[in-house]
């Protein structure tokens, strides 16, 4: 199988991203960034989710090949973050450092209760953003089937949810708690990893990523 390195740190976008792409079937080898030493750290500072998936893509894949690996090895890398109406799409690209240096979970849940509480409000209709982005280490077109940037190809996701003060379920990660759905049967963070697989922003993308990698091999 080819492999394919997840180019991020998060535990649980590792985590979930390999799932998925081991229960949609893809011939892809998953392998984490740090199979191959430390990785670089990569500033995040695209103000939208494609320029940071990118960068963090075309990054890792540069530090993988001053390290020899494969060219025809690929880098799948992910950004994505909760955009809240009520905040003008905040916190947006900056989701998980929100409340600050290093990023804390509970600290930036604190801040969202907060900043709805500030405005009088206990909820907001909000969605969830994903971008992964793939590219190859060597920099050339995967297979010369890239459209647009000629090293980079990009596939996007969407989930609509709704964020509110009240939190419940110890799943997921993130903001999960206090992202309702379902017109707030349950939270995010009450779905099994395949249920939210099914339905998230991030399973949309790598769906559409599925769908792509697919028509290739047809």
């Amino acid at each position: 199988m080819r492999a394919c390195v997840l180019a991020t740190g998060n535990v649980h976008k590792l985590a979930e991203l390999s799932a998925m792409l081991v229960d949609a079937g893809v011939a892809l080898d998953v392998i984490a960034p740090r199979s191959f030493g430390e990785p670089p750290e990569i500033v995040e500072d695209g103000d939208t989710f494609t320029a940071n998936a990118q960068k963090k893509a075309r990054g890792l894949a540069a530090w993988l090949r001053e390290r020899g690996v494969a060219g025809e090895t690929l880098v799948l890398a992910d950004d994505s973050g909760i955009c809240i109406d009520v905040l003008d799409g905040a916190p947006g690209v900056t989701s998980a450092r929100w409340a600050g240096e290093p990023c804390d979970d509970l600290a930036n849940n604190r801040k969202l209760a907060s900043e709805l509480e500030a405005r009088g409000l206990d909820r907001s209709p909000a969605h969830y953003a994903c971008v992964l982005a793939l590219v190859r280490v060597d920099g050339l077109p995967i297979d010369g089937l890239v459209d647009g940037d000629a090293d980079v190809v990009c596939f996007e996701g969407q989930w609509d949810v709704e964020v509110r003060t009240q939190a419940r379920g110890d799943g997921g990660f993130g903001y999960d708690p206090h992202a309702w759905i379902e017109a707030g049967a349950r939270t995010v963070a009450e779905l099994s990893a395949g249920d939210k697989a099914a339905s998230s922003h991030r399973g949309a993308a790598l769906r559409a990523l599925v769908r792509w990698w697919t028509s290739r091999a047809a």
